[in-house]
């Protein structure tokens, strides 16, 4: 039988990997290499505008660590670094919610 720890750390294995493949999703969008668009139904209102915003981030950014937070049953909260080609870093911060049928991200914040 599994330890409770065992159980959990699976548990927040598996949303990790699930939140942060939409979180690569939506940085793909705001870095323009992919259509705003494919992403608009995994955004909630806080996250589109948080998206918009991030409009000066350069096409060759990349999605590099992250840390994952468990904040509730149906919430994770995420923080991790963009990686551009030249070097910059800056940070993001993420909210993504279970919504019933989906994931969708709530809110979305790339640090100057």
């Amino acid at each position: 039988m599994s330890s409770p720890v065992r159980v959990l750390r699976a548990r927040t294995s598996t949303a990790h990997r699930r939140a942060r493949r939409l979180l690569a999703v939506v940085v793909e969008a705001v870095a323009g290499r992919r259509p705003r668009r494919q992403v608009a139904r995994v955004l909630a209102a806080p996250a589109a505008v948080g998206v918009g915003r991030a409009v000066a981030v350069p096409r060759t950014v990349r999605l590099g660590a992250t840390r994952l937070c468990p904040t509730a049953a149906q919430a994770v909260e995420l923080c991790g670094v963009l990686v551009n080609r030249g070097g910059r870093v800056r940070a993001l911060a993420a909210r993504i919610e279970w919504t019933g049928d989906q994931w969708r991200c709530t809110e979305f914040h790339v640090l100057p």
